[in-house]
């Protein structure tokens, strides 16, 4: 293998890397495949240690420069796209810009939710992704541009990663960004840099012939269509660009840590230099398209493999066609031109070609070989034939040195007929199954991103423990009605919850706790309520957060962090409360916060399983909905009211409690939103399962629902050692 080759076979990877990325549970390799990313991928020509580090705003007027100059190069050459340029230049923009944001993903976690630096990250990222609305992330932007100009449901995924209209080039930056937001903690300062110089690139230069109506009323991106592809602008209903929004980030990035400015710097210039290189990329095949030729080079390229199979008997040219497929690899001129010169074609007469009529038409040995789109491009190509540069115009000798490259440019294109990356080779993980006893220690490793094999067992072992012992005799719990009514929902029993607990709390006759009693009760739960939202974090993922079902749970992730705003942060209120008592806890990650001794064990029991759970937000979607559920409705009407008569009656703030009053409240706030995402969620699922699935679903919710407050004692903690096999262990756990 030349090294041509190894390059090709490299960038082909890239398509592995960008499907891997896209998995918020699936770990990524620990094979050759991502041996470049790392902190030395920056190095490389991006930003040398003599160069002095601009401010952020010199560096954005740098990128736009460039940028306005890129756009104007694509747009003076290649005119009003249409047909083939115009899928080429759509779709090569499909990988990034159907991810754009998604490299902040996982920038918020447990171990920051208290940063002023992370909470302008999910500012950000909330914007990305408008938060508060089901598909209405930048991506969904674009995907609404490819349905108008009917390119299909594009999506990040398989369908996308298998594409033969997408360069390999075209996933080599989405792939490594989307690689780094799942390793925030080893490359935020690069991420950030990253951020603001795609923000400050503006609407990708390949898309700028498009960004007007051509003539004759051809079509092209209206304004709104520009701005809403642009990853700098603002989004519809905000004021604020995002470009300004990141700019604010990385200011704060500089403030908090000036000695990351480098790598900052490094992660801008890197970003830039991958983005030119792309362009650049897609600027060759984008004129490779105008070629008369380019749409049959591209039909038999992809069909070349699965076609030689069965031509063996047929004869062009006087040589098999099985054999002109096998040798495509060479470039397809040769093939092209006996194929135009045969018996099958009549140049500028599809409709009296063969190859049109006999061969694929109803009584044909080939009928339905090929799509519609694809006898198209063979109509296209056998109607322009006579035009100057098709095949029965180019000189054998390669003639003008303009031809010349030309060719050169279609032989480099068609030694990598399948661009599709090999299998993803399996990833061994330590299968040893930690004891459930170390809930302190696994607290702190938990609470950032950081994944390992054995984490990542302990984490799913806990989970799959604590659900079975929340399944030990579950008709002697207090929770959810049997069977879910598909008719009305969750509504009604909510507003019933409601009363119950309000006729709860008025009944109440328990004494007032001690100053002392609620000191202590309220640093006991410090471990839990600086989490607050941790049971959601999985669903900060990009495809997660908008998604029909999980845009309630990312709203409210981004409300139990106070929405961006640092003093509305509910860990940070919540530390203010306890500082009232006395009691200045360290940072949540630090040893000595799961160290502190008046803290006792089992205050970290439950956020363990927080933590645990949010790990796998596919595996445990049902779980999840009913642990949300049933943390949302906990305190309306009885919790909250009587913590807010306690800290009364001993002088302290209500704040907190206060405001999970009403932003929980079964009507618009997070309770409601519980039940529209499990409402949602069931009523999705006769579309993806079939029908008759709501039974086992809504047993795994109601089960959810209990864990918040699993039995205790010998007997269930017996049966959830018998019984923790459930759910099927996913398969990414044990590969």
């Amino acid at each position: 293998m030349g090294a041509a080759d190894v390059t090709r076979a490299a960038e082909a990877a890239f398509r592995t890397v960008f499907l891997l990325a896209l998995d918020p549970e699936g770990p990524l390799p620990v094979d050759g495949r991502l041996a470049g990313l790392s902190p030395a991928m920056f190095d490389v020509g991006a930003a040398p240690e003599d160069e002095p580090v601009p401010e952020p705003a010199q560096a954005v007027a740098r990128v736009r420069d460039w940028t306005t100059a890129e756009a104007a190069r694509f747009a003076g050459e290649l005119g009003t796209p249409a047909g083939p340029t115009l899928r080429c230049l759509l779709l090569n923009c499909a990988p990034l810009a159907l991810c754009t944001g998604a490299w902040l993903q996982w920038v918020s976690s447990a171990a920051n939710a208290e940063s002023p630096l992370a909470l302008h990250v999910l500012a950000l990222y909330a914007s990305d992704i408008g938060v508060g609305y089901p598909l209405a992330d930048r991506g969904s932007d674009l995907r609404a541009v490819l349905r108008r100009f009917r390119l299909g449901e594009q999506a990040p995924g398989v369908r996308l990663a298998a594409s033969e209209e997408v360069e390999n080039a075209s996933f080599r930056l989405p792939a490594l960004l989307l690689a780094m937001s799942r390793r925030p903690e080893e490359f935020l300062p690069e991420l950030l840099g990253a951020d603001l110089s795609l923000r400050a690139a503006g609407l990708p230069p390949p898309l700028a012939p498009l960004a007007a109506a051509g003539p004759d009323g051809a079509p092209g991106l209206d304004p709104a269509e520009r701005r809403r592809l642009d990853p700098g602008a603002a989004r519809d209903g905000e004021s604020t660009p995002a470009l300004a929004r990141s700019l604010a980030v990385t200011r704060q990035l500089l403030a908090d840590a000036p000695p990351v400015a480098r790598r900052w710097w490094r992660g801008f210039r890197w970003a830039e230099r991958e983005l030119r290189d792309w362009c650049g990329r897609i600027y060759t095949e984008a004129l490779l398209t105008r070629h008369p030729d380019y749409a049959i080079w591209r039909l038999i390229c992809t069909r070349a493999r699965q076609a030689a199979v069965y031509h063996t008997g047929y004869q062009l040219a006087g040589r098999p066609l099985a054999e002109w497929f096998a040798g495509i690899d060479d470039g397809p001129g040769p093939f092209l031109s006996a194929l135009a010169r045969s018996r099958l074609v009549r140049p500028g007469q599809p409709d009296r070609s063969r190859l049109l009529g006999a061969l694929i038409g109803e009584k044909g040995r080939m009928f339905r070989i090929f799509t519609d789109a694809e006898v198209a491009v063979l109509r296209d190509w056998i109607d322009r034939l006579p035009e100057p540069g098709s095949v029965l115009h180019r000189s054998e000798a390669a003639g003008a040195a303009g031809n010349t490259a030309l060719a050169d440019a279609q032989r480099a294109w068609y030694r990598h007929t399948d661009q599709r990356a090999p299998a993803a080779a399996p990833v061994r993980a330590d299968v040893s199954r930690p004891s459930l006893r170390h809930a302190r220690t696994q607290y702190r490793q938990l609470l950032n991103r950081v994944d390992t094999p054995r984490l990542r067992r302990f984490a799913y072992d806990y989970t799959t423990r604590w659900l079975a012992r929340s399944r030990y005799r579950p008709g002697r719990a207090d929770g959810l009605p049997p069977t879910w009514d598909r008719e009305n929902g969750l509504r009604g029993w909510l507003d019933a919850a409601h009363d119950r607990h309000a006729r709860a709390f008025g009944a109440r006759t328990a004494p007032l706790p001690s100053r002392a009693e609620l000191i202590d009760s309220t640093l006991q739960l410090a471990p839990l309520i600086f989490l607050d939202g941790g049971w959601l974090l999985g669903f900060t993922d990009y495809q997660l957060a908008s998604s029909p079902v999980g845009h309630f749970l990312f709203r409210t992730f981004w409300d139990e962090l106070g929405n961006g705003e640092y003093e509305l942060n509910h860990p940070k209120i919540y530390r203010d409360l306890l500082r009232q008592m006395g009691v200045d806890l360290p940072p949540i990650a630090s040893p000595e916060f799961t160290n502190w001794p008046a803290l006792r064990d089992a205050a970290f029991s439950r956020p363990v399983y927080w933590l645990s759970i949010s790990r796998f937000p596919r595996t445990f979607m049902p779980e999840i909905l009913g642990l949300n559920l049933a943390m949302e409705l906990s305190g309306v009407g009885v919790g909250y009211q009587e913590a807010r008569v306690a800290l009364r009656h001993h002088g302290y703030s209500t704040q907190f409690v206060d405001l999970h009053n009403t932003i929980d409240n079964i009507a618009t706030g997070h309770s409601a939103w519980a039940v529209d995402a499990i409402d949602s969620y069931l009523a999705e699922l006769p579309a993806f399962l079939g029908p008759g699935q709501d039974a086992a679903a809504w047993a795994r919710i109601r089960n959810g629902y209990r864990s918040l407050n699993p039995p205790d004692g010998l007997a269930p903690g017996l049966y959830a050692a018998l019984r923790a096999g459930y759910p099927r262990r996913p398969e990414e756990l044990i590969r």
